[in-house]
């Protein structure tokens, strides 16, 4: 399985852990510097996982966050793919446009009967009322969208 992790904590102890685990298990790693701390890959087999994490804990003043995993375990035998919920189902949507939408006082559509405010995805885009849009993304409360043809902005 593969693991990223964020890891705040001295590069000493850290490099110190991953030797040693490294030289007991079947683990590869790749350790990058960044801006507050470090960026860890761990390629490792998935019952290897849980003594690694506690090993990590062990620690002194050591933080660290699990950004992604990849295979291992239950997650081999399965081929899922996720479900988006909420909000997310509405990207990639069209809509109308209800009011001018401008990049800096943004606008409204109506999409599956409720209104939304949006903004433009390019800052340079004003689209125009009663014109097709679609959602390209989510920020906060506000819809980001796209004009669906070139003569709608």
């Amino acid at each position: 399985m593969k693991v990223t992790l964020t890891v705040k904590a001295d590069e000493l102890k850290i490099a110190q852990l991953l030797s040693k685990f490294a030289e007991k298990y079947r683990m590869s790693y790749k350790l990058n510097r960044q801006a507050s701390g470090f960026l860890l890959e761990v390629e490792l087999d998935s019952d290897d996982f849980g003594e690694f994490i506690r090993r990590l804990n062990h620690l002194k003043d050591a933080q660290f966050k699990i950004e992604e995993i990849r295979g291992g375990g239950a997650l081999d035998k399965f081929n899922v793919s996720l479900t988006r919920t909420n909000v997310d189902v509405l990207i990639g949507k069209e809509a109308i446009a209800k009011t001018d939408i401008d990049p800096l006082d943004g606008g409204v559509i109506k999409l599956s009967g409720e209104l939304w405010l949006s903004r433009p995805a390019d800052d340079n885009v004003i689209i125009k009322e009663g014109c097709k849009v679609r959602v390209v993304r989510i920020e906060g409360v506000t819809l980001i969208v796209e004009g669906v043809n070139e003569e709608n902005v």
